[in-house]
């Protein structure tokens, strides 16, 4: 088994790295399962160019060590340390993660093998080992050329003040490549806008994007563990400019390609307050080498990695001392139109029971049961029809003006539904099925969750939620909007969720997350059996 974290030292010089990053991070994470910091050694620094030249060529190792890292490094942290690049010290400074193990790219001997075990005496103490993953007839003797960058040919410098800004969800590559370019150019302060209100509107899966507060703190930690010698502000910004608008102690600022027309805007509104207009520095985008289908960004993004959450378990699970175990009791729920009851079929394919609470739901009003009795009693008998059935139009034109009076219907109705649910179940699982899933609208608003294992959701676009409803059911866009802000909000529902599904792209898309889900599933109750077993 791998160590926790693992320390890789580069000491081939820099024009030979990039050429054998390949297998030499695929080397170091047949050491490692959870970190993998990188630091440049000295040696590498042999016939160094200058200065603009040497930022690009850092630059450009960067780049191609995070770019290759999820392929060659899967499902590594990897995290490069500034001290080596930016020469403020030989070796790292104390790491977040205690480093477990020190790889060295290459073996050395002699003087070179002296001086290394003396520089990194600090994290070669404590029992902790080390491991030459190549010897030096592996040497790589291809060497890259310097990349030439006239866009950023300016920016190419030594900045006292910096700026950033992004989402920074699910922080992958990209992220690491845009913040680890600006601390190689920023001496004193680096600023980080992190987007959140408004700014998240349109995202791709908003409701999964994490709370800013947590974000803040996962770049701050991120970026101090990377170069703890800036000063740091993290903030929360609703505007696009975020402090870029006022800010007058700004000198650069870094940006991807999509986003490089932003500078003309910034400096537009910076010139008319009067301020010191911000040169900019543009990354590439980063091509996403772990993407399998078609439905993700060809580059690496939060929207891919958001999307591959889909089917996974978000929040732990945890066991219902209520109910018995067995069958594993699943409330499935999501807002009109979410694509939560052809989800249910899907797993009814897979082998899962399926109680359909809105067939339950007409079933409740049906003539003579106690539902229908208290009905009467409660709304009078001008809501029973000339079959002798509750006429459900009259009945809504009574309660859905006045919310008291609908929560009246839903006290009544809610119980009795949930009470033909449990015997469904109770069916079901006498018929043998270990897994049922309780398909319904209002699971949480009923509080029905009470008696099942796991709650699992369904969401969508709002737009394309009123889009199907209004396709679907032939209703106008304004009763379309007015029935989705009805119901409860997709985020409200996540919040709750264990798992999580989005139907709103291919069949094929959504079969996927559904046998991610189903897998995961049939995992955990096996163990929870074994654990149980192995308790007698």
């Amino acid at each position: 088994m791998g160590s926790m974290t693992g320390l890789l030292i580069l000491t081939q010089p820099v024009r030979k790295i990039v050429p054998s990053l390949p297998k030499v991070l695929k080397a170091a994470s047949q050491h490692v399962t959870k970190t993998l910091y990188i630091h440049l050694d000295p040696l590498a620094k042999s016939r160094l160019p200058e200065m603009k030249q040497c930022l690009a060529l850092y630059s450009h190792i960067i780049t191609n060590i995070y770019s290759s890292s999820p392929s060659q490094c899967q499902g590594l942290d990897v995290r490069i340390l500034m001290a080596g690049f930016k020469g403020y010290s030989e070796v790292p400074c104390k790491t977040h993660f205690r480093v477990d193990l020190v790889m060295f790219d290459q073996a050395r001997s002699g003087h070179e093998l002296v001086d290394l075990e003396k520089r990194y005496n600090f994290f070669l103490t404590d029992s902790r080992s080390q491991v030459f993953l190549f010897d030096q007839t592996c040497q790589n003797d291809e060497e890259v050329q310097i990349p030439q960058d006239p866009t950023n040919e300016k920016a190419n410098q030594i900045y006292s003040s910096v700026v950033i800004g992004g989402t920074f969800d699910c922080i992958h590559g990209g992220h690491k490549i845009l913040l680890s370019e600006a601390l190689l150019r920023c001496r004193d302060r680096l600023t980080c806008g992190v987007a959140d209100g408004p700014l998240l509107k349109n995202k791709t899966l908003a409701e999964l994007i994490e709370p800013c507060d947590k974000r803040i703190s996962n770049v701050r930690e991120l970026a101090v563990d990377i170069d703890p010698t800036v000063s740091y502000n993290i903030v929360q910004i609703t505007d696009p400019m975020g402090p870029t608008r006022w800010d007058p102690n700004m000198d650069m600022i870094v940006v991807s390609e999509e986003t490089k027309r932003g500078i003309i805007s910034i400096n537009e509104a910076r010139r008319e307050a009067g301020l010191k207009l911000l040169d900019g520095y543009v990354i590439g985008l980063v091509n996403d080498q772990l993407r399998e289908y078609e439905e993700e960004e060809m580059k690496v993004s939060a929207s891919s990695q958001r999307m591959r959450l889909l089917g996974t378990v978000l929040k732990p699970i945890i066991p219902n001392p209520n109910i018995a175990s067995h069958p594993h009791i699943i409330g499935l729920t999501g807002g009109s139109a979410s694509g939560k009851s052809s989800v249910a079929k899907r797993f009814a394919k897979l082998g899962a029971g399926v109680v359909d609470c809105d067939i339950l739901g007409h079933k409740a009003y049906k003539k003579d049961t106690n539902c229908y009795i208290k009905l009467i009693e409660t709304f009078g008998s001008d809501i029973v029809d000339i079959d002798g059935e509750i006429n459900r139009k009259v009945l809504g034109t009574k309660v859905f003006a006045e919310r008291e009076a609908l929560q009246t219907l839903n006290n009544i109705v809610w119980p009795e539904i949930g009470l033909l649910a449990k015997k469904c179940i109770n069916d079901l699982a006498a018929e043998g099925f270990r897994v049922i899933i309780l398909d319904a609208a209002v699971l949480l608003d009923a509080e029905w969750e009470e008696f099942c294992h796991q709650v699992w959701v369904c969401i969508i676009k709002r737009q394309e939620a009123i889009q199907r409803i209004v396709e679907r059911d032939g209703k106008s866009q304004e009763e379309a909007e007015r029935r989705i802000d009805s119901q409860m909000s997709n985020a409200d529902r996540v919040a709750r969720a264990n798992v999580v599904f989005c139907t709103q792209w291919s069949g094929d898309y959504t079969q996927q997350q559904v046998e991610k889900a189903w897998a995961t599933l049939n995992n955990y109750i096996d163990n929870a059996a074994n654990g149980y077993k192995a308790q007698l």
